[in-house]
């Protein structure tokens, strides 16, 4: 562990292996914060805690880059030869060309720097931090390496932060990660190599806290947190020329050469053999060379491109170059993120485990509509007519922090973690939501005991509703109900069915529930240590895009292969990746094996697997410059801060 004053970046200081007093300690700070004249002399060390602004081209010279094009060279050529020979419609029509492309093109690029323009705007405005022993607010940018911030629910997370204590946190991570579900984190020292999604004790800058608090020190700021290193990756990808620009590059160079060669030869010829007077024959030669330049080529391909681009205007799909369009066809490799992209980024409960049988549950959003069936006939049920499946999902309805809501748009979304969200999905779409049965007490979900419980009068009873592990409900539970009533616990039963689901890539949440006396008020964890009743399981996923698939069977028949990309865990990334018909690999390859190998090594397992999981940025631009190097026209999709530096290496 160093311990000198240089800051260095967490996968360089290895955070995670380090406990909080190390880490305080290696900071040169305490839990009670930063003294003033501290603070001063960090922020002149490290700077402000904001990433680097690029200096903004005028308008008219981001207009005239526009011309700085092979294509327009040729037009621009083109138009002044006819000129010189007085072809004044043909030269209008040429710098008209060339002056509709600069415009379009201008354009699109102003609509997509809005689209494209979101990591600064990541980073959070507002921190709470403790400095000389006061709690404060203060705007972000002025925090250093060595504060002690505090996190609330809802808090975007200012900078990189190695945790010192936690209750029951919960972090989206998915802008980073890729991970569909949100992250239970923890203070605890991680041993050995982690990738970035396993660092559960240190929380980054620009994720949010879904639930729970926490504090936890400054280990990063500005350039140096893991936004900063996509934000910096981003600017060393060098943009890559299409294939079209390279073909026009190699026949304008050919032309040129030909014509040079052509006019020398005549000139020779004309002037030593045949005698012919310098001006005339210099006049032939012009007329000649005007002759050779095919300007109508440059003309009549950025016409079709300028019509493309607007064709995918029109389908919403932003085109910053007009050669882009053509490039599209040009594909080979797509690679593509998880997450958001080939998925629909809203876990959805897609089937329910009870004692006697399985149900299937449709419907693949936030939106509560679908219907539960049973697994083995599909015969569609009615919840409140089944008792067993009528507890289970008033129970995970009410022992829930969540809430579904609808925008005045009409979109459905979550307020809370989305696994938690899942369930109440489920509930609406089972016609059970809004029960009107408040809870008297709760014990709140924490990542060390992996449960939430909450008292909760129902049907006439005092009960005590679990939700959490199913691990951890099995060793709670004494019985288990089922349609005939209450009847001894079955664990060997509920691990098969378990196993069963997890094996297609599904995440499992367990329910169970333990009546008490009428006038019991208060919960303790005692109180779930005997006559606990297992009520069910519930397997949800984040569902494939349907058209997805569709777009997935496409590319291959045209021959286009595709590869998934994501930071998730490799079992659910097998699983999703089976759902879109393109799992043709028995095992996906991990980010730790890639850092394992060189880029030479790199190229054949980037060419021959299709799924790689648990990656990171820098293992996602990897992946691209591999398959570039192996001659693949590489596009790429995502929608994640963790997919730009890779998205801006692709040739599409």
């Amino acid at each position: 562990m160093k311990n000198d004053s240089k800051h260095l970046t967490p996968s360089e200081q290895r955070w995670h292996q380090v406990d909080g007093d190390a880490a305080l300690q290696s900071l040169k700070s305490r839990i009670h914060g930063l003294t003033e004249q501290e603070i001063a002399e960090r922020l002149t060390r490290f700077g402000a805690n904001r990433l680097p602004i690029a200096k903004r081209k005028p308008a008219w010279l981001r207009f005239a880059a526009h011309f700085n094009d092979v294509l327009i060279y040729i037009l621009l050529a083109a138009s002044v030869l006819t000129a010189y020979m007085g072809h004044w419609v043909d030269t209008a029509i040429i710098l008209g060309v060339a002056m509709v492309n600069a415009l379009i093109g201008f354009m699109q690029e102003q609509s997509a720097e809005k689209s494209l323009n979101g990591i600064r705007n990541m980073l959070s405005s507002q921190a709470h931090v403790t400095r000389s022993g006061a709690l404060q607010n203060i705007d972000a940018e002025a925090l250093v390496p060595g504060d002690i911030v505090s996190l609330r629910p809802g808090d975007r997370i200012p900078a990189d932060l190695r945790l010192l204590e936690v209750h029951n946190l919960r972090v989206e991570e998915a802008i980073l990660t890729g991970e569909s579900t949100v992250v239970d984190k923890h203070a605890r020292v991680i041993e050995g190599e982690a990738q970035i999604g396993d660092r559960l004790n240190l929380a980054y800058s620009g994720t949010t806290v879904s639930s729970g608090t926490a504090q936890g020190i400054v280990i990063a700021t500005g350039t140096e947190t893991e936004l900063g290193h996509i934000n910096h990756m981003l600017g060393e990808v060098k943009a890559a020329q299409t294939p079209l620009l390279e073909q026009m590059h190699r026949l304008g160079k050919g032309i040129f050469y030909l014509i040079l060669v052509m006019m020398l030869a005549l000139f020779v010829v004309g002037f030593a053999l045949h005698a012919i007077e310098v001006p005339e024959l210099l006049l032939a030669l012009i007329s000649l060379a005007v002759a050779s330049v095919p300007e109508g080529l440059p003309a009549i391909i950025s016409i079709i491109l300028s019509l493309g681009v607007q064709s995918m205007a029109r389908q919403s799909a932003i085109i910053r170059s007009l050669p882009t369009v053509e490039t599209l066809g040009a594909m080979t490799v797509i690679c593509s993120d998880k997450t958001g992209t080939l998925t629909m980024n809203e876990m959805t409960v897609k089937a329910v485990i009870v004692a006697d049988e399985s149900f299937s549950v449709s419907g693949g959003s936030y939106e509560p509509v679908g219907t539960i069936s049973k697994e083995e006939t599909g015969t569609e049920v009615s919840p409140q007519a089944n008792l067993v499946l009528n507890r289970f999902i008033s129970a995970v309805h009410l022992c829930n922090d969540s809430q579904l809501q609808r925008s005045e748009a009409g979109q459905w979304h979550i307020v809370g973690a989305p696994t938690a969200g899942a369930l109440q999905v489920l509930a609406a779409k089972a016609g059970i939501s809004n029960l009107n049965s408040p809870a008297i007490d709760k014990i709140p979900f924490d990542s060390s005991y992996k449960y939430q419980a909450n008292l909760h009068d129902l049907e006439g009873e005092r009960m005590v509703l679990i939700t959490g592990a199913p691990d951890v409900l099995f060793a709670m539970a004494a019985q288990e109900l089922s349609s005939t009533g209450e009847q001894a616990f079955r664990r060997d039963y509920w691990e098969r069915e378990m196993a069963r689901f997890a094996q297609k890539g599904l995440r499992a949440v367990a329910a169970a529930y333990k009546r008490v006396d009428l006038g019991a008020t208060e919960l303790s964890h005692a109180d779930l240590r005997s006559d606990v009743v297992f009520l069910g399981i519930a397997a949800m996923m984040d569902p494939p895009r349907p058209e997805a698939i569709t777009a997935i069977a496409t590319c291959r028949e045209a021959g286009i292969a595709v590869k998934m990309i994501t930071g998730d865990h490799p079992e659910t990334a097998m699983a999703i990746g089976a759902m879109l018909g393109m799992a043709h690999t028995h095992t996906a390859i991990t980010g730790a094996q890639l850092e394992a190998m060189s880029d030479e090594e790199l190229i054949p397992v980037a060419q021959a697997n299709d799924i790689f999981a648990r990656t990171s940025p820098e293992h996602k631009l990897r992946l691209v410059k591999a398959l570039q190097a192996a001659k693949h026209v590489v596009g790429m999709t995502g929608d994640g801060v963790n997919d730009a530096p890779a998205l801006k290496q692709a040739n599409v």
